[in-house]
């Protein structure tokens, strides 16, 4: 009999980023890998979906499936539609990556001390994963779905 051995959790530890909070290093793909791009992801516990900048999505050929319907806070009302882009998602030096459909958003991608920020994790991977933040030491970690 052949016995499972359990992997420990992968665990992202960082500085929360002053303006954004916390943002991992990782990588947007296209599904089959063969376009891709490293950066920053955003941690946003106030996002229900995960999304990409629309630069990025684009720049990767990212395909599109559908669309969804989303709102933001802003002072325009109402929902905004975009198009769900399918990408594969890495984060930190896991080899594992997410087969995830991210919403298009223009205007997302920034520059954050020398690195791009490529899009955001919402709670539609978010739910999956354990988030600890320490706001007196500026720190966080981001236990990874097993």
């Amino acid at each position: 009999m052949r016995r499972s051995v359990k992997r420990p959790p992968v665990v992202l530890r960082g500085l929360l980023h002053p303006a954004l909070g916390p943002v991992v290093r990782g990588g947007v793909a296209s599904p089959d890998g063969l376009r891709h791009l490293r950066g920053l992801l955003l941690v946003d516990t106030g996002a229900g979906m995960s999304a990409v900048d629309r630069e990025v999505a684009r720049a990767l050929e990212l395909p599109t499936h559908g669309a969804a319907e989303w709102r933001a806070v802003s002072d325009q009302p109402g929902t905004s539609v975009a198009a769900l882009r399918r990408c594969r998602l890495s984060m930190g030096e896991d080899p594992r990556a997410w087969e995830l459909d991210l919403i298009e958003v223009p205007g997302l991608e920034h520059h954050v001390e020398g690195f791009r920020l490529l899009g955001l994790l919402g709670w539609d991977f978010l739910d999956q994963c354990r988030l600890s933040i320490d706001g007196p030491s500026r720190t966080f970690s981001l236990e990874l779905p097993g």
